[in-house]
C-alpha cells in the first residue's frame, strides 16, 4: 500500500511552486494594497473648466484632453448645469487625448469610477483602483423647471437616466442639504 505522506522532498517542491506563484500574484497587483485611496490622502480636486453646452456636460471632447485619474483621485466635477444632472457616462482611457492619437475610450467598470455624491452644482467621483487612466465624463438631464432636488443622491430611483448612473458606480451619499463639495450653494 503506496503511503499518503508526502515525502519531504515533495513538500519543498510545492512550497517552492507556492512561493514563486505568490511573488507572480503580488507582482500582479494582488494581495496588500498598492496605493493610498483614503479621503485624507486623496482630497477631491475642484473641477471647473468645462461649461455645458445645450444642456450637456463634458469635462473634454473624445479627442481631447482628459483629467488624469490615477488610483485614489477624486474630483469634484463643477458640472454648471443648473440642477442635479440626471444621467452621466464616465469613460476611461490609458492615452492622456483619448481618441486623438489612436487611443481608446472604454466605459468605467466596479471600482474605476465611484460616483460618491451628486448635486445641484458637483459630480463627485473617485478612482477606487490603483490603477492609472484619463478620465472624461459626460452629463446632462438636469431638468431645473421640476425643481429637482439637490438630495446628493446619485442616481435616484426616480431617476429615468439610472442606467449610466449604475454602470458608473451609482452609489448614492449625502443627506439633504449637503452639498457634494464646499459650502458654496451657488
Amino acid at each position: 500500500m503506496r503511503s499518503r505522506v508526502a515525502s519531504a522532498a515533495q513538500r519543498s517542491r510545492w512550497a517552492a511552486a507556492c512561493a514563486v506563484g505568490a511573488s507572480a500574484a503580488l507582482a500582479a497587483g494582488c494581495g496588500p494594497e498598492r496605493c493610498d485611496r483614503s479621503e485624507s490622502a486623496n482630497p477631491p480636486v475642484e473641477f471647473t473648466e468645462a461649461m455645458p453646452e445645450g444642456g450637456v456636460y463634458e469635462t473634454s471632447a473624445p479627442d481631447g484632453d482628459l483629467l488624469y485619474f490615477p488610483g485614489g483621485m477624486r474630483y469634484a466635477l463643477r458640472h454648471h448645469l443648473g440642477a442635479r444632472p440626471r444621467w452621466w457616462q464616465v469613460d476611461l482611457s490609458f492615452e492622456p487625448d483619448g481618441t486623438k492619437s489612436g487611443g481608446t475610450l472604454a466605459h468605467a467598470a466596479g471600482n474605476q469610477a465611484e460616483v460618491v455624491c451628486v448635486d445641484d452644482q458637483h459630480l463627485v467621483l473617485m478612482n477606487g483602483s490603483c490603477s492609472e487612466y484619463w478620465l472624461r465624463v459626460v452629463a446632462g438631464g438636469a431638468d431645473v423647471a421640476s425643481g429637482d432636488d439637490d438630495t446628493g443622491t446619485a442616481g435616484g430611483a426616480n431617476d429615468a437616466g439610472g442606467g449610466e448612473a449604475a454602470s458608473a458606480g451609482g452609489a448614492g451619499g449625502g443627506a439633504a442639504g449637503r452639498r457634494c463639495y464646499g459650502d458654496d450653494p451657488g
